[in-house]
């Protein structure tokens, strides 16, 4: 199964021009019950959620003062939900809804094959000058360096949970959008999130460090180089940073905040 998010702008030109591999927009979908939330209304508690996943919102034209970066009103928002769950992760139901998630979340995900990726190759043995030193031969693109690189920083900085953070945090977001897609009820979707984002407290001590195994996250997934300025991890990269920069920023809500239940 590919894991991935595939761009919901493009899902969403693709859908207004009914080309999303010839399945078009389903006129009989239908918004899940809807709970309004609003920027003055969001919770500490759900500001933090939001915060969790805040990068790929943005990259994606999403709100981050709302459940999941979209509204439940609109259907066509809806029906790219469904569409981009479908192309991306292959969710169509609750029962492949719940599958993704325990691979994301029982079974270890990218996270754990990154860490054999890294028994697999040996990697504990070098030093990073070392490790450099090795890849500094021709037969290495600048992209394998970069690759092994951040496998090697990853752990390094991380130990087991080298990047816990790209797995956990889009659990999070897809958490929210099976509530959006009528997959999960608003409950479900929020229960799941405190759970998460109580594991995201503990294997991290800042917003700083869950971005940071995040951002190697994305480059290990992605392949690219996160010091080159025109890939995607250093767009997301850039994305962080302007986010710490607001005035409001998600990020002003303290990493250690005493996330509790206070929905229905």
């Amino acid at each position: 199964m590919k894991r991935s998010l595939t761009a919901l702008l493009l899902l969403f030109a693709l859908l207004l021009t009914g080309c999303s591999n010839g399945t078009g927009t389903d006129s009989k979908t239908e918004a899940p019950a809807e709970v309004t939330i609003t920027k003055e209304t969001l919770s500490d508690t759900l500001r933090w959620f939001n915060a969790a996943y805040a990068i790929i919102t943005t990259r994606n034209g999403g709100d981050i003062n709302l459940i999941g970066g979209y509204g439940t009103k609109n259907l066509l928002e809806v029906q790219m939900i469904k569409s981009g769950l479908k192309e991306s992760w292959e969710v169509t139901d609750k029962t492949t809804a719940d599958d993704t998630l325990n691979w994301l979340l029982e079974e270890g995900g990218h996270n754990a094959e990154l860490l054999e990726e890294y028994k697999e190759n040996s990697l504990s043995e070098y030093t990073r000058e070392e490790l450099i030193e090795v890849l500094s031969v021709s037969s290495y693109t600048d992209n394998d360096r970069a690759y092994y690189l951040g496998l090697y920083d990853a752990v390094a900085n991380y130990s087991d949970n080298a990047i816990l953070a790209w797995d956990l945090s889009r659990a999070m977001q897809l958490s929210a959008w099976y509530y959006l897609a009528g997959y999960y009820t608003y409950e479900e979707a929020m229960d799941k999130s405190l759970a998460i984002a109580k594991s995201l407290q503990k294997a991290y001590g800042s917003w700083d460090e869950m971005a940071d195994s995040y951002l190697y996250g994305y480059q290990y997934w992605s392949g690219d180089d996160m010091s080159d300025e025109t890939s995607e991890s250093f767009a997301r990269y850039q994305i962080y940073q302007e986010l710490v920069k607001q005035t409001d920023s998600p990020y002003s809500i303290d990493w250690n905040y005493e996330l509790q239940k206070d929905w229905p």
